[in-house]
């Protein structure tokens, strides 16, 4: 992989940061060819900002744009997170 693509795990970091989850684990299923797959297994492309692509069709997955004030992210497909245990 290029310094401008990634696995999904090169961005755990800007997810958790998100969500304040762990993430790569969390299955995404994507509304393109309806195959599951966990967010870690995506792939990663930056830019301007970042986008994430499915590992099986390469349809769009999400945006993840940071800005000073806010970090923007648009998710395509359902994503399932597992909720943390108490």
């Amino acid at each position: 992989m290029s310094d401008d693509c990634l696995d999904g795990n090169g961005m755990a970091g800007l997810l958790e940061e998100a969500t304040s989850a762990e993430m790569t684990s969390a299955i995404r299923h994507c509304q393109s060819c309806g195959n599951e797959y966990a967010i870690g297994s995506h792939r990663a492309y930056r830019g301007a900002g970042v986008v994430l692509r499915c590992p099986g069709c390469t349809a769009l997955a999400a945006t993840i744009v940071q800005r000073d004030d806010a970090l923007l992210i648009a998710w395509h497909g359902v994503l399932r997170v597992p909720r943390a245990e108490a």
